[in-house]
């Protein structure tokens, strides 16, 4: 690989953390950029604290960088305590627009040596969260939807920079994203694993949420398989230009996972019963610091500072009520073949967290 510079934005969380990973691995010059320094920073990485809604203070941080070849750009700022309700916001979108914005416009008017520019996406760009119908599978070159999110005044802004400019770009849209360190606030699969050990602490089975019995046929994306996408993004000539669905391969129903889940966590699986993970964590908050100052956990005593939006995203996550698969069939066919197993994936984060001292041990 002809290794260059890169920055990545919103290097603290669960995305771009992996992505720094995997850069400093391959022997680029990787540069995080995050509004706070992570707790357990990528040893290689040169970090820099930057507020990305300030563009003076963007302008400033581009100025005294070395020159940045490519651009990951993995940052979003949700609104606390509201996160489903903000993503109709139009306040919400026009803020992480301009986000990314400011940090595209400073490195193309401040230097002269970006060549392409990589942007993390969602399954949001398909409207799951909206009323209707969704097509099986959901493909890139559908139409896009007729609504306000900050997925498409990003991809605006870039399409309208590119017009101008020699940059070329991609956009990875993934679905549920699992894995991460403790520095991530949107981390699904963490939080329903602290809730895990909050019954389990309490004598308590592990009931499948009544919201998730409804069978809905999902995927999910790991970490580490989104930042190998993000590496071959970064170099290969198939990518440019190009928006591509990306997932670990396979699909699942909280159904048949949460056995998997519940038996990694120690646990037998309840009846279905209606309740928020959300909910649960916080009216065993206490519990959670007790278990943290037990076992010496490395994570915050507080639940909702340790998982940030996680709980309420793994709520949003386990309502699913339609079928949301997408074609990965693109990005096969561009030369992108990685894949993983999503039991296996999900198993196996369990116990890294547990190793690295996120979960108490089982």
């Amino acid at each position: 690989m002809n290794a260059g510079c890169v920055l990545v934005s919103g290097a603290s969380g669960l995305v771009g953390r992996a992505a720094c990973e995997r850069f400093v691995t391959l022997g680029w010059q990787t540069i995080g950029i995050s509004r706070r320094r992570p707790v357990q920073p990528v040893q290689g990485v040169t970090y820099v604290s930057l507020d990305l809604q300030d563009a003076l203070a963007c302008r400033d941080t581009i100025d005294r960088s070395p020159p940045i070849t490519h651009l990951v750009y993995a940052a979003v700022n949700e609104t606390p305590g509201d996160l489903v309700k903000s993503w109709f916001d139009p306040a919400h979108a026009g803020r992480n627009g301009r986000m990314f914005a400011n940090i595209l416009d400073s490195l193309l008017d401040q230097q002269q040596g970006l060549k392409h520019a990589i942007l993390i996406h969602g399954g949001k760009a398909y409207a799951p969260h909206h009323e209707g119908h969704l097509p099986v599978p959901l493909r890139e070159s559908l139409p896009r939807p007729d609504f306000d999110d900050f997925y498409f005044r990003q991809e605006d802004h870039l399409w309208t920079r590119t017009n101008k400019s020699e940059l070329t770009w991609t956009v990875l849209r993934a679905m549920i994203i699992v894995g991460g360190s403790r520095d991530s606030n949107l981390n699904g699969l963490l939080a329903i694993c602290v809730m895990a050990a909050l019954r389990r602490e309490a004598g308590l089975d592990l009931p499948l949420p009544a919201m998730a019995h409804k069978n809905a046929v999902l995927e999910m994306t790991d970490v580490n398989l989104l930042a190998d996408g993000i590496a071959w993004a970064a170099e290969a000539p198939e990518a440019r230009n190009r928006i591509f669905n990306i997932t670990n391969g396979d699909v699942f129903t909280w159904r048949d996972l949460w056995p998997v889940i519940a038996s990694e966590m120690g646990l037998s699986v309840g009846t279905p019963v209606r309740y928020s993970v959300r909910a649960e964590i916080r009216a065993r908050a206490e519990t959670w610091g007790e278990l943290v100052r037990r076992h010496g956990l490395d994570v915050p005593e507080d639940p909702d500072e340790y998982l940030g939006e996680s709980a309420a995203l793994s709520d949003f996550a386990l309502a699913a009520d339609r079928n949301v698969i997408t074609s990965n069939i693109a990005i096969r066919q561009a030369g992108f073949h990685t894949f993983i197993d999503t039991a296996e994936s999900v198993i196996g984060w369990i116990r890294r967290w547990r190793t690295e001292g996120l979960l108490p041990p089982r």
